[in-house]
């Protein structure tokens, strides 16, 4: 798989919500900071309950 398939295979779950197969395609050390809330999202199970639990609307 190319690094381009990869980066559209986790967009193509983004865009379903589905956070947790999203998730698949992150490293296993998987870190974002989020600096409006100066929050830091460690690993893919955390990255899926932050964005499940968001409230917000509709999709990506």
């Amino acid at each position: 798989m190319t690094p381009g398939e990869v980066v559209a295979s986790f967009w193509q779950a983004m865009a379903t919500n589905d956070f947790f197969k999203a998730g698949e395609w992150l490293a296993d050390d998987f870190e974002c900071f989020w600096p409006q809330s100066n929050e830091l999202i460690a690993g893919r199970e955390n990255f899926a309950q932050i964005n499940t639990n968001y409230p917000a609307a509709g999709q990506w």
